[in-house]
């Protein structure tokens, strides 16, 4: 018995709340982007737009709609970030950025690997500096 008289308690209550007032929206702050990663959010976006395969599977639910998940745009943004940071312009990336790179952004190389990538570039430099002491004698 006690359980219908929480529910009509409940009932009165107003569950939604008064949007209708602008001011408290006012009140939020935050930090608006550069200009570079407006570019490459930009980017992320139309790369997605690309694949609809690839936002139909990373789709979620809001209500009624259906939006694109904020995984894709995370994936997709550090795919463009990479292709950026290689000097490649806006045209070039979306042309050639495949949903197979945008999927395997996540995945890094393993420690292993950039372990030893390390250790062959200070043994290229020792034997380069070798070389350019015994070069000038």
């Amino acid at each position: 018995m006690t359980r219908a008289a929480e529910r009509n308690a409940t009932k009165d209550a107003d569950p939604m709340p008064d949007l209708s007032n602008d001011d408290q929206w006012d009140q939020i702050a935050g930090e608006t982007p550069d200009g570079a990663t407006q570019r490459a959010l930009n980017l992320a976006h139309r790369a997605t737009e690309k694949f609809p395969e690839l936002a139909g599977r990373y789709k979620s639910f809001a209500g009624k709609a259906a939006i694109v998940s904020g995984a894709l745009m995370a994936l997709a943004g550090v795919a463009v970030a990479r292709r950026m940071a290689r000097g490649q312009n806006e045209e070039q990336i979306l042309e050639q950025i495949t949903s197979e790179e945008i999927e395997a952004a996540a995945k890094t190389q393993s420690r292993h690997t950039r372990w030893w990538r390390m250790i062959g570039r200070i043994a290229r430099r020792r034997r380069n500096s070798e070389q350019d002491t015994s070069s000038s004698s």
